[in-house]
């Protein structure tokens, strides 16, 4: 069996509700693709593949893919700003938890998140996991240009830390854009630096400290922490250093983190298995977006035990999402 837990789906109601807007995210119509600016230099092209229910289904197939936990994809709805994010926070999520119940046995989903209000944002992550049956939450790597541990955001981790649930931490417009003129430079660099950030500052803020300690699925293999780890410690030092660390060395907190396999390349996806080893690992395939099958086959091609694989393929992500067994579909492996 094959979960994928990072597979994006869209609101086509959200991308038209983009359309004309003053200043990004903004939508605009090209031919049969909708168009959407994000910030300089970032535009996202949405088609069937990441708008409809029935491709991603047939995608899912062609890829062996038996589950797919699907998360909203770029522009997100805190962008947006105050009330109006919060608003298409739930709107998206109602819109999701229609598409999870009409296939049950296909999809489970992440909720998404406004931050327009505190209190409100809160209220919505209660409403995900106890009304609409979502596994955990999306979370970006910054909200709306401010950093996770700011005096609003954080507070919305905290309370999610406390209910158990994961998160599936994954990059946006990085905070930090100088020199980041063109699309293949914000997703080349600055998506992967972003996310990293995001880790490092609330690592520095004590949240993986506290008890309960947070469940966050950092996409792309974490970004360069694993890389990193080593330099993070010499410069950082120990984490008593900061509010309410536990005094550990700044490197070790990468065993506390998940991360999706979401990867171009076996030799990362082998170097991230031999610095966090398998039970931190779940298969990601971040559909539309990646090529073709090629997530699954680096990941067949992983010099790994088949325990090792089956914890990655499907294992952790039942243990860490609640999903049920299930057995895979005759067509697949």
């Amino acid at each position: 069996m094959l979960v994928d837990v990072h597979s994006h789906l869209m609101s086509l109601a959200f991308v038209r509700h983009l359309q004309g807007r003053p200043v990004p995210p903004v939508t605009r119509v090209e031919g049969d693709l909708f168009v959407t600016d994000c910030a300089p230099g970032l535009s996202i092209r949405h088609g069937a593949p990441i708008l409809d229910v029935g491709h991603k289904l047939r995608d899912m197939d062609a890829d062996g893919i038996d589950v797919a936990v699907l998360s909203h994809g770029l522009p997100s709805p805190d962008l947006l700003g105050g009330a109006e994010a919060d608003v298409w926070a739930g709107r998206i999520n109602d819109e999701l938890a229609r598409v999870v119940a009409a296939h049950p046995d296909r999809f489970a989903a992440w909720g998404s998140l406004g931050f327009g209000d505190t209190a409100r944002t809160i209220a919505e992550v209660d409403r995900c996991l106890d009304e609409l049956g979502f596994r955990g939450v999306q979370v970006w790597s910054n909200v709306n240009g401010r950093p996770l541990d700011a005096p609003d955001v954080l507070p919305v981790l905290e309370h999610i830390a406390e209910r158990g649930a994961p998160v599936h931490l994954h990059p946006t417009v990085p905070l930090n854009r100088v020199g980041m003129d063109a699309a293949g430079l914000v997703l080349g660099i600055g998506f992967p630096v972003d996310t990293s950030l995001a880790v490092v500052r609330l690592v520095r803020k004590g949240l993986f400290d506290r008890s309960p300690a947070p469940r966050i699925v950092v996409a792309h293999l974490a970004g360069v922490l694993p890389w990193l780890a080593e330099r993070l410690t010499a410069y950082l030092g120990p984490t008593d250093q900061f509010d309410g660390g536990g005094g550990r060395p700044f490197g070790s907190y990468l065993e506390l983190l998940h991360v999706d396999t979401v990867t171009y390349g076996l030799d990362q996806l082998d170097q991230a298995y031999r610095r966090l080893g398998a039970a931190r690992m779940l298969f990601g395939s971040d559909h539309p977006f990646a090529h073709p099958t090629e997530p699954r086959r680096i990941l067949d091609l992983l010099p790994c035990s088949a325990a090792d694989r089956e914890l990655i393929r499907c294992g952790n992500a039942r243990e860490l999402l609640g999903l049920q067994p299930a057995v895979p579909r005759p067509d697949r492996g």
